[in-house]
């Protein structure tokens, strides 16, 4: 007697994915924990309408976040004040590695 398995009936492969290494696990919950304290601190801002500060808080998304928060917060600002407000904000420069010249 011969026993032949039906590949119909096996459930489908599922993928797997590569673990985080622990600097992506950080590099995460860093960004994480900086968004929050960057939101919070805006809608506190922006209740006391303190655009200086938000504009400070906002930069500090796209400087020491990533251009998604920064975008986010500026997002939230224009919804809160409105987009008829001007805002001035900065974009963090590319990070660029020194090159030093042989002499």
């Amino acid at each position: 007697m011969t026993l032949m398995s039906n590949a119909s009936t096996l459930p489908p492969a599922t993928p797997i994915l590569p673990a985080k290494t622990l600097r992506e696990k950080e590099t995460a919950s860093f960004h994480a924990a900086l968004a929050g304290v960057l939101t919070a601190g805006l809608r506190d801002a922006l209740a006391a309408g303190d655009h200086p500060r938000a504009i400070g808080l906002i930069n500090r998304g796209f400087a020491e976040g990533s251009p998604q928060l920064g975008c986010d917060l500026l997002c939230q600002a224009m919804a809160s004040v409105g987009p008829a407000r001007t805002w001035t904000v900065q974009l963090a420069p590319l990070a660029q590695a020194r090159q030093r010249s042989v002499a």
